[in-house]
């Protein structure tokens, strides 16, 4: 990792997303970079809005906020549109869900992560894995294999195997949503 990464996750309660962002945190730290991990929810256990955040950089992080994330991932709502704004100029933005027949500016990516951890899995509550999958997918902030290994470390180890490859399923159809784009603006 050369730069420094602000990443923003936002759901709702109860969908992990804390979870996710803690785990995307540790993999940076296991690779040798500075870290700031910090979230923003309300007051409802589950339901209620979840914001994570995590600035990771390999120089010091002398300013903990972030203003306009490279990374903006968005599990509750499909209209990007409105999420344009809010992210840096280079910055890209992962929407949960199916895309549209329209096209899509080349920062906007739709993964269909409770699709994958519903469907595929059939394990919603994996459907954090998944997102950690597709933002190490779509950015390569950090190796696959030091995110693994963080996901193994913060997940009970009964689902150990089930978060593993909610992980690599999750790497794969951002991978995936990487070789369409390429595909699309080849032809």
């Amino acid at each position: 990792m050369s730069k420094r990464w602000e990443v923003r996750l936002i759901g709702t309660g109860g969908q992990g997303i804390v979870t996710a962002s803690i785990i995307l945190a540790v993999a940076a730290l296991r690779e040798g970079n500075n870290v700031v991990q910090s979230q923003n929810y309300g007051p409802e256990v589950r339901g209620g809005y979840s914001t994570a955040y995590v600035i990771a950089s390999e120089s010091s992080i002398l300013y903990p906020k972030i203003d306009l994330p490279n990374v903006l991932l968005v599990m509750t709502s499909t209209d990007y549109e409105k999420y344009l704004h809010e992210i840096d100029e280079d910055g890209i933005l992962i929407m949960n869900g199916e895309q549209g027949s329209e096209p899509l500016p080349d920062n906007v990516y739709f993964i269909p992560i409770t699709n994958i951890a519903h469907d595929e899995l059939e394990r919603p509550i994996t459907a954090n894995i998944v997102c950690v999958g597709a933002v190490v997918g779509l950015t390569d902030m950090v190796s696959e294999a030091a995110a693994l290994a963080a996901v193994e470390e913060h997940v009970p180890a009964k689902a150990v195997k089930i978060n593993r490859r909610a992980f690599i399923l999750g790497v794969r159809a951002a991978r995936e949503a990487l070789a369409k784009r390429e595909a699309s603006a080849t032809s």
